[in-house]
């Protein structure tokens, strides 16, 4: 397994390396997005999904209600899931993700990790998470709120 940690200090930033990631995304591929509210997730959607020519940041917004957004680019279909409101894998069957894999299909999980079978089945992990604040101060950083720490590990 390789991992790789980036530290970004913005949402534009966090944008930023979400354009870059995508080029290292090539379709199929299930990727587990993993992080607390807030942590970034669909901030990172929205620059792998300019990065695919799939969407606009401005266009990707947070699937939390409708469960799946699609974004459909050239070459690569995107489906943004956000599972936190999806408790038993009987829910989680009725949403039918296993019809939306495809060879040209990127499946960008949120909240994946409740379901084992996404521990098993995922290509990437990516983990995001808000610096800590004592941490940064520690070591003589300023650390702010928008500070982020993304881990990605491929198998």
């Amino acid at each position: 397994m390789t991992t790789r940690e980036f530290t970004t200090h913005s949402a534009e930033e966090t944008i930023v390396l979400g354009r870059t990631l995508a080029a290292a995304l090539a379709a199929p591929k299930l990727v587990v997005l993993r992080g607390e509210l807030g942590a970034g997730k669909t901030t990172l959607v929205k620059g792998i999904a300019e990065g695919f020519h799939a969407a606009s940041a401005e266009n990707v917004t947070s699937p939390t209600f409708t469960l799946v957004h699609e974004y459909r680019g050239p070459e690569v279909n995107l489906f943004h899931i956000d599972l936190y409101r999806i408790d038993t894998p009987r829910q989680l069957e009725t949403l039918g993700l296993d019809d939306l894999v495809a060879d040209n299909s990127i499946l960008l999980i949120e909240w994946g990790e409740k379901f084992e079978r996404f521990e098993r089945e995922r290509d990437v992990e990516i983990a995001l998470a808000r610096v800590d604040d004592k941490r940064g101060q520690s070591v003589g950083l300023r650390v702010s709120e928008n500070d982020r720490r993304i881990r990605i590990s491929t198998a």
